[in-house]
C-alpha cells in the first residue's frame, strides 16, 4: 500500500458511504462561496483553483476534522495572509472587533 502524500489523496483508500442528501447551507456557507467567487480571476484575480487546492490540502490534520466550507474559509485565510492582503495579526484584530460587537447585541 502507498504511503498518502497529503490529506485529500485518498487514492482508492475505503473511505466509506458518501452523503449526497441536499441540505440547506448556513448562512455563513453562503457567505464563504461568496467571497471565494469574488477572489477568483473574474473577480478580484487573488486567487484560483490550483492555489485554492494547495492550500486546503496543507491544512494537514485538520482536513479530515473539518467540513467542505471549513476547509475553504481556512484556505482563503491562509491564501490572503500569504500574499499579503492582511496579516494573521490584522486578522485577530478584526475578529476580536466583530466578537465584541456580537456580545453587544
Amino acid at each position: 500500500m502507498r504511503k498518502k502524500k497529503n490529506p485529500a489523496d485518498m487514492g482508492g483508500e475505503a473511505a466509506g458511504p458518501i452523503d449526497t442528501a441536499e441540505h440547506e447551507l448556513a448562512f455563513w456557507e453562503w457567505r464563504v462561496d461568496a467571497m471565494g467567487q469574488l477572489l477568483r480571476p473574474w473577480g478580484a484575480n487573488l486567487t484560483n483553483t490550483h492555489e485554492g487546492r494547495r492550500a486546503i490540502e496543507a491544512l494537514g490534520e485538520d482536513y479530515e476534522k473539518l467540513n467542505y466550507y471549513e476547509r475553504k474559509l481556512w484556505s482563503l485565510q491562509a491564501l490572503l495572509i500569504e500574499k499579503g492582503i492582511f496579516s494573521d495579526e490584522e486578522l485577530k484584530i478584526k475578529l476580536e472587533d466583530v466578537r465584541g460587537r456580537q456580545r453587544k447585541v
